[in-house]
């Protein structure tokens, strides 16, 4: 995703020297901006109708985008976002069981594990989650 970034010091900010044809002879490269990283997408989040992730951007598990969100900074475990820009509107539990459910991990689990389970996860029963590691 790092492809949407341009460098800005010249009068244009169209990337010329990227497209062959003898374009990229014609003048110097311009200095490329800096990468931000990878954009990482952790498991079990929902990304809303239309929203844009930026370059480099981190979303936890089990976040919320809201729909039509520009997400341009990292979103923690289990917070919900949303807005131009987004802006986290609330944590879906509490700290303590983000942790654990961070440390349990139910999506590394087999197809197996998870059907077994699909009652704890879906009805947020940390009890029988913690029974079933």
């Amino acid at each position: 995703m790092n492809g949407g970034q341009h460098c800005m010091a010249g009068f244009s900010t169209y990337p010329f020297h990227i497209f062959g044809q003898g374009w990229e002879h014609a003048a110097p490269a311009p200095q490329e901006p800096a990468g931000k990283g990878d954009t990482v997408v952790g498991h079990d989040v929902w990304i809303g109708y239309e929203a844009t992730i930026l370059p480099g951007v981190r979303i936890g598990h089990g976040a919320v985008v809201g729909a039509k969100a520009l997400v341009s900074r990292d979103v923690p475990p289990y917070t919900v976002v949303a807005g131009n820009p987004a802006r986290p509107v609330y944590q879906r539990f509490p700290d303590a069981t983000i942790q654990e459910l961070l440390h349990i991990a139910w999506w590394d689990w087999d197809a197996q594990k998870v059907t077994r389970n699909r009652a704890a996860i879906a009805g947020a029963d940390l009890d029988a989650l913690r029974r079933a590691v």
